[in-house]
This record gives C-alpha cells, structure tokens and sequence, in this order.
C-alpha cells in the first residue's frame, strides 16, 4: 500500500485515515520565495484543504488512492474515471479527469441521491443502489421523454427547476408517478411507463379530439 508511514496533518496515519478526513474541501496555491534580490526565485506550490489541514496536491492524490485501495474500491474508482472521461466536456487531460475522479470519489459522490448523476452513473455500475432510492418519474420541458430523478433532487429545486435526466438542462418538469417497485431496478420497467403513459396520452387525446370538426376534415 502507498504511503503507508506517511504522517498526515494532525498526526493521523494513513490506516486511520477516512475520506471524510481527507475529502477536497478547496484548493490552495501559494508562491514560495527562496533567496533576495536578483537571486529570488519564486516556487508555485499547490495544495488542497481538508479536515485535517493542508496536504500537497500530488502527495493528496496519492493518499485518496491509497485508501481507495485499503478499502478495496479500486474498481469504483476506475468507474469514476471512465464516468469523467465520457462527460469531460472541457476537453480536460487525462491527469485533471483522474484528479477530479479522485475528488468525487473521496466525497463519496456516488451516494449522494441529490448528485445528477447519480441515477444513471449507479444504473450503470451499482444498480443495486438504486433499489432503496427515492425514484420518482418525470417529464420536462425541454425533452418529451419521461425520465427519472430523485426527490432529493426536486427537493432541491432551484426556482423550480432541476437538471433534465436527457440533456442535462436545467429547466421546469411534471411530476408524472412516485417510486419504483420495491425489490426490482427501476430502469427495468421504466420503459413500460413510458409506453403506458405516452398511450394513455394519445388515447386520451383521441377521446377529446372524437367530436372535433378536424377529425371529420381529415376522414375526408
């Protein structure tokens, strides 16, 4: 295991170490004078606050791996770095992705139900998560598919809006049914409700449109 005698702040080692010691509060960046004069020379150094105080950016990044690694998440972790690989909007390095793989992990992201990733990230690594989790169906305004959130999300609206599950948009929704059914993965049947919904709309639609003289112009 890496930096198994390394001494964190605070006096803590490594194997006491949790994630929420060691969880990306900000970054720090400091510049560091050595000599006078025309001598000086100026070092940036970059460093990153957590609970325990200021660590070293680089030796911060090895610590998190470390205790992913003590507890056996080395394979969350690489799910992490795909997921920030696939969304990496930016056009950011292969180093910046692992880095912010690696802040996501020690805030433990993933279990965080308000995350508007984190239906379809445990969807597709943890699917089991998702089997206690408070799903509820909506549509939005900007995609005509129902999709899924959470109530924590909505719980946290801001202006009553929420982050579309298709294009990512904030924007305003319809509450279209509550939960799943308990015990089964709620992807599994959400493409039924969507076929059941979308048919009732139609059906409904047909049975208000039945006396409308448009419906008479098009038999003719």
């Amino acid at each position: 295991m890496k930096y198994e005698n390394y001494r964190l702040p605070g006096g803590k080692t490594l194997s006491e170490a949790t994630f929420e010691d060691i969880r990306w509060q900000y970054g720090v960046f400091r510049c560091n004078s050595t000599g006078a004069g025309r001598d000086k020379k100026y070092t940036p150094w970059r460093a990153v606050k957590t609970k325990l105080g200021e660590i070293e950016e680089c030796d911060w990044c090895k610590l998190v791996e470390a205790v992913i690694e003590r507890e056996n998440e080395v394979p969350l972790l690489n799910a992490l770095i795909q997921w920030c690989n696939e969304h990496n909007y930016v056009s950011a390095s292969v180093s910046e992705m692992r880095k912010e793989a690696l802040q996501l992990h020690a805030s433990r992201i993933f279990d965080n139900p308000q995350w508007i990733g984190f239906i379809s990230f445990n969807a597709k690594y943890r699917p089991e998560i998702l089997n206690t989790a408070n799903i509820v169906f909506v549509r939005m305004a900007c995609c005509p598919e129902a999709g899924t959130v959470t109530q924590e999300q909505i719980d946290r609206a801001c202006s009553g809006q929420i982050s579309c599950p298709h294009c990512g948009r904030w924007n305003s929704f319809t509450i279209l049914e509550r939960g799943s059914v308990p015990g089964t993965y709620p992807f599994d049947s959400e493409h039924t409700r969507v076929e059941h919904m979308e048919h009732m709309t139609k059906k409904e639609a047909d049975t208000n449109d039945a006396d409308s003289p448009w419906e008479e112009d098009d038999e003719l």
